[in-house]
């Protein structure tokens, strides 16, 4: 009888032995949620970002090579759900802080002297949720960062962005072609030849969050008609403007690229806003 009560006893102690492990591992192997972003804070990693949800690069010193600084943060509802199963139009309505205004302001693209800049630049803002696993953990955060594209990569810098801003001048991240723009060559370059570059003189959305793409026809006469205006305006002197619209699709559309884009020849614009001395 001894023996069965030692027994049953070093079998009740196993037993919560490992039931005490189990809890033990489990709780160890739980993920950690990871702090907030802050305000300010860099990141290195490509512009294929652009198109995804969460992004796995951490946080690294400003004084490093990096392609994106924190621009805006905020905070997600718990009903908002994974960030990779929100709709565009849900993740877009997160986001809506992260506009041209705050970012300029950001940036020092704004100032005492150019207040009120309506002219599109390289910089982006990209916006940046939890992934599904951080989201389990417990993170609730959202983020934006401002970054800097040329040609079809992401700028590295290696200061804070608005020190980078104040040492080029804000006429550096003029949004130019390097030739002609048409359905594949719309990459944004400095605006340095005048002979070959158009610049973008406008990015008006749209449509906002939630909203339904207007049709093909709709948002291709809004666009040829805010582009036809403006093409007139930077004329140059020209007694034929020229001109050229870009508009989304209704696939851009749901994905959240909203914006009509209208260029002109850069030399057309530089007659415009920098006139040269009359003729004698």
């Amino acid at each position: 009888m001894r023996h069965t009560h030692h027994s049953h006893y070093w079998r009740a102690l196993a037993a919560g032995f490992t039931a005490v492990a189990s809890t033990l591992l489990t709780f160890g192997l739980a993920t950690p949620a990871v702090a907030a972003p802050v305000l300010g804070e860099c990141y290195n990693y490509p512009i294929a970002v652009r198109d995804e949800v969460s992004a796995a690069a951490g946080a690294v010193p400003c004084t490093t090579a990096h392609t994106a600084e924190t621009y805006w943060t905020g905070s997600l509802k718990p009903g908002f759900g994974p960030p990779s199963k929100a709709t565009p139009g849900a993740r877009l309505a997160a986001t809506t802080a992260c506009d041209t205004k705050s970012l300029n302001a950001y940036l020092a693209l704004t100032s005492a002297v150019l207040p009120d800049r309506t002219l599109p630049s390289r910089w982006l803002s990209f916006a940046l949720f939890p992934t599904d696993a951080g989201w389990a953990a417990g993170e609730r955060w959202v983020r934006c960062d401002a970054v800097l594209k040329t040609g079809l990569k992401l700028t590295d810098l290696t200061t804070k962005a608005a020190d980078f801003v104040t040492t080029s001048g804000v006429d550096y991240f003029n949004f130019c072609t390097p030739a002609q723009p048409n359905a594949r060559n719309t990459e944004s370059y400095p605006c340095t030849d005048p002979k070959k570059n158009w610049i973008m003189v406008e990015a008006r959305d749209l449509g906002g969050p939630g909203t339904r793409f207007p049709g093909t026809s709709n948002v291709e006469k809004r666009t040829r008609s805010l582009c036809a205006k403006l093409g007139k305006r930077y004329n140059g002197g020209s007694s034929f403007p020229s001109w050229w619209g870009i508009w989304p699709t209704e696939r851009g559309w749901k994905e959240g690229r909203r914006e009509a884009q209208c260029l002109v020849p850069l030399s057309q614009y530089n007659k415009e806003v920098a006139p040269g001395p009359p003729a004698a």
